[in-house]
Order: C-alpha cells, then sequence, then structure tokens
C-alpha cells in the first residue's frame, strides 16, 4: 500500500495487517514520506483507529506505530492526552520500544465517544526524531443501552366521537446509544390497549392517534394503553411505558323523563313551597353543562302559578308555587313540561324518546278563614242613642264554597263595651249609651 502512495506522489502510510490469531495490531509509518514530496514539512495525518466500546479482552493491542529514521530498537515511542497523562488516566499506553498501542480499560462510548492522541518518536538520546502526530481512537457503539420513556405514563384527552386520526398525545423515549447507528433507531408500537384497535401510534414519531369511528364516552371513558419502544428498527432492546386516554363529553345523549306523567298535590292559599319533583336521566358526565337538566312550563299554567328549578345535585326538577291555587276556582292543574340541556344537543344526537311530561297537581282543599267584603265597615249613631240602638249589620263570606260552614259573630276589641253582637247574625246593637266624652269616639 506504501508503495502504490508513494507511486502517485502522495504521503505514504504503511499499514501491516495482523492476524487473527496471533491477535498483532496494525503497523502505521505516519512519519514515512513519499520522495516527491520530501520537503513539505508536515505530519500524516493517521486515518482514525476504531476499537468497540465493552471490549473486555484487555489488553488489547490497537495498532503499532513506527518511524523509519533509525534501526529497529534506536526509537523510543510515547503518547501524551486524554486516556494516557490526562483524565481518564492509563485507559491507553505504548510500548516505549516497538510502539504498540494497546487498550488497557473497557470503554464507554456514551462516556467518552473519541480520544484524541498525540504520538512521539525520539532517539535514545531523548532527541525528537520525528514530528508529533495525532492519533485519534474512536469509540465504536454497541447496543448496551435500553430505550427509556421519558415519563412513565402519558396522559392525553380527545372527544368522544373525535374522527379517524384524531391527533391525542405524543410518546417520546431517549436512547444514550450512538443516534447515527441503528443502536438508537427507535419504533413505537401499542402492546395493550383493552379492546378492539381503537388507537394507533407512529412508529417513528410515538404520534397517538384515534383509528375508529364512534368513540363513545357513555360506553368506555376512559383508556389504558401499553405502549412499547424498541431499538435496533423495532428488533432490539424495548422498554414499556402507559398511555391513559380520556375521551371528553359532548352533549349526544338528550335528558329524558323517567315517566311520561307525574302526579302532585298542593295545599291551597300557599306560596313559595315546593309541590314535587320531577326525575329525569342523562348519560352524559355528571356535573357538566350536557348534563344539567333545564325545564321549560309549555302550557297549563296562563296565570304563571308554577316555577321550576333545578336541584344541581340530583338534576331533579323541583316544581314549585310562585302564586297561591285556590281549591274552589279550580281543583287540577294539568302542565305540559320540556325538559332539555344548559349546553346544545348534538346534532347527530338521538331525539329524547321522553322529553316532555305531563304534571297534574291537585289542589287540596284548606279551612279558609271567612272575610268581610268591607273592612272596615264604616256607619254612624245618633248622639244619647239609647241601648238596643241598630248600628250595623255584618255580613262576612267563607271562601269555603264547596264546604257547608256556619259562621259566628263576636267582638274582638271594644273597651268601653258599648256595643254587643249577635253571634248568629252578625248585628250589632248598642248596649249603653255612648259618652261624647270618652277618648274611644270617633267624631264625637
Amino acid at each position: 500500500l506504501s508503495r502504490a502512495l508513494a507511486s502517485t506522489g502522495f504521503w505514504g502510510l504503511g499499514l501491516s495487517l495482523g492476524v487473527p490469531e496471533s491477535w498483532r495490531p496494525s503497523t502505521l509509518h505516519p512519519w514515512r514520506r513519499a520522495g516527491a514530496l520530501s520537503r513539505v514539512r508536515r505530519a500524516w495525518v493517521i486515518p482514525p483507529i476504531s476499537v468497540s466500546e465493552n471490549h473486555k479482552r484487555l489488553p488489547y493491542p490497537l495498532v503499532q506505530i513506527k518511524s523509519d529514521k533509525q534501526p529497529l530498537g534506536s526509537v523510543l515511542y510515547s503518547i501524551q492526552g486524554p486516556g494516557v497523562d490526562e483524565e481518564p488516566r492509563g485507559v491507553f499506553s505504548i510500548d516505549k520500544f516497538t510502539g504498540k498501542v494497546y487498550l488497557n480499560a473497557m470503554l464507554d462510548r456514551e462516556q467518552t465517544d473519541r480520544f484524541r492522541l498525540r504520538a512521539f518518536a525520539l532517539d535514545l538520546g531523548g532527541s525528537t526524531l520525528e514530528d508529533p502526530t495525532d492519533l485519534e481512537i474512536v469509540v465504536v457503539d454497541q447496543n448496551d443501552n435500553r430505550p427509556a420513556f421519558v415519563r412513565e405514563v402519558f396522559v392525553g384527552r380527545v372527544l368522544e366521537g373525535a374522527a379517524p386520526g384524531t391527533y391525542v398525545t405524543k410518546a417520546e423515549a431517549t436512547d444514550a446509544d450512538d443516534p447515527e447507528t441503528d443502536n438508537a433507531a427507535l419504533r413505537y408500537s401499542i402492546l395493550e390497549q383493552g379492546a378492539p384497535e381503537v388507537f394507533s401510534i407512529d412508529e417513528h414519531t410515538g404520534e397517538i392517534r384515534t383509528v375508529q369511528v364512534g368513540l363513545d364516552r357513555e360506553v368506555v371513558a376512559v383508556y389504558n394503553l401499553t405502549l412499547q419502544v424498541a431499538d435496533m428498527s423495532g428488533d432490539g432492546l424495548t422498554a414499556t411505558a402507559s398511555a391513559i386516554i380520556s375521551l371528553d363529553d359532548i352533549n349526544d345523549n338528550a335528558p329524558e323523563f323517567t315517566r311520561d306523567e307525574f302526579f302532585m298535590e298542593a295545599t291551597e292559599a300557599v306560596s313559595g313551597v315546593d309541590v314535587g319533583r320531577l326525575e329525569v336521566e342523562d348519560r352524559d358526565l355528571p356535573g357538566s353543562p350536557n348534563w344539567a337538566a333545564r325545564f321549560t312550563i309549555l302550557g297549563g299554567d296562563p296565570d304563571g302559578q308554577f316555577a321550576i328549578r333545578t336541584d344541581p345535585k340530583t338534576n331533579e326538577g323541583v316544581l314549585s308555587l310562585v302564586k297561591p291555587l285556590d281549591y274552589e276556582s279550580r281543583e287540577r292543574h294539568e302542565l305540559q313540561v320540556l325538559v332539555q340541556n344548559e349546553a346544545p344537543l348534538q346534532a347527530a344526537a338521538p331525539r329524547a324518546v321522553r322529553g316532555q311530561a305531563r304534571v297534574t297537581v291537585w289542589v287540596q282543599d284548606a279551612n279558609e278563614a271567612p272575610v268581610f267584603p268591607e273592612n272596615p265597615l264604616r256607619t254612624s249613631l245618633a248622639e244619647g242613642a239609647p241601648p238596643g240602638t241598630p248600628v250595623a249589620m255584618f255580613s262576612a263570606r267563607d271562601p269555603d264554597t264547596r264546604q257547608l260552614q256556619r259562621l259566628s259573630y263576636s267582638k274582638d276589641y271594644d273597651p268601653e263595651d258599648w256595643l254587643r253582637v249577635d253571634a248568629a247574625t252578625g248585628r250589632v246593637l248598642t248596649q249603653r249609651v255612648l259618652s261624647p266624652a270618652s277618648p274611644f269616639l270617633k267624631d264625637g
């Protein structure tokens, strides 16, 4: 090889290839020059020497360097640099008489991927025979590092009903081996997803996307995936991680009443009280606007006597009275009620079978107090009228027209005891002469 290079006029490099069974290193002549270029003063650049990391056969001869300036045995060789006289020390050494360079310790490419040394040739007196030359040792990668996911659990969210191909999340892994080799060529896959293929992962990028149509949160709300990453383009060392994918709710389920008709009772003459509850069902996410019910009275309440609010915990409709009812005028109210969600229903969602219900409210009669049509009743009396003089006639009305009631009249306040009242008729008579000087006499 050196003869062939010399014939072309280039720098010469003498290589002596070792025989495997003798375990001899290649021999380099870094200072040998071709005759035509002998006037050029620069050192030969030795091609990098490669050695595999984790090499266990130690000491291991890497290469032999030689100078042609002196006969064999009259040249002393030395090397300097990281791995020799700089940290990490003692990794390489050289036989000062033969020029053989040895590897003395196992190498780790992930710690140091190359060593740059300087080689020297001296005569026995210590004088320099040759200019120093560079010696580069490249550590060849082995697949000695398992790939690792950047986290144990990847979390993703996607809307239920999302179209196939929708991006969910991305898994990421690293490998400490040489990125220029297959030792760090990573491939992603899904080992388990607990269902028919719902998600896919891009083997090169780790992106997880939907595969199927019709993802339904009400059927499966959370998917647990087992992910794998393998080096050597998928055929090497592996590692696993998990992916938890939650389906976000959309309003694809309309609320429905549990019955077509509800029956309730309410006492007349009261307001601000609850009458009863309207039960509904909704399969969407509890507590969300897709689940929250809103009630509307469509008919049967022309006077606005009823209202419906939503119980936020149970989602039931609470029917209440905002104006009093009157048994005597109407003993039954029939309301038509609609239930909807707080959020708009998806256009593709099925319509509710029981989106409306009838609510029958029976009014319970109460014993209402009689009322005076004219209150207060104004009348006059002549001064000095004797006892027994008629003053007025009270006639009260009982609202309970459907009940047979007997009214009884009596005095509520008469500090001078001037009057008496007929309990049966409500007729008021004097029982004493009214005194004009009395402070209780008005306009006297």
